[in-house]
């Protein structure tokens, strides 16, 4: 398999790679739960108790917009946050 495997096929594929991303996801979430271990993967920290959850998704959908927007930081096909594919 290429280092570029994963990104190639999210540019081939894009449908199918969502497919499998969220499946991936899934079942990490589903084991952690079955083996107790969900306390410890808690993705709602304790610092954004008593916050306006919806105002923050409201600007995280903002800020992700004009991160879409966003052209030449990545190599086509690269998965954003793959370092090592970074221009």
């Amino acid at each position: 398999m290429p280092r570029d495997h994963f990104a190639q096929y999210r540019q081939n594929k894009p449908d199918e790679y969502k497919a499998f991303s969220d499946n991936l996801w899934n079942s990490f979430v589903a084991v952690t739960h079955a083996i107790g271990l969900s306390p410890y993967f808690s993705f709602t920290p304790d610092f954004l108790d008593g916050l306006n959850a919806k105002q923050i998704g409201k600007q995280l959908g903002k800020i992700y917009t004009l991160s879409e927007q966003a052209e030449g930081r990545f190599a086509e096909g690269e998965i954003p946050g793959d370092k090592d594919q970074t221009l």
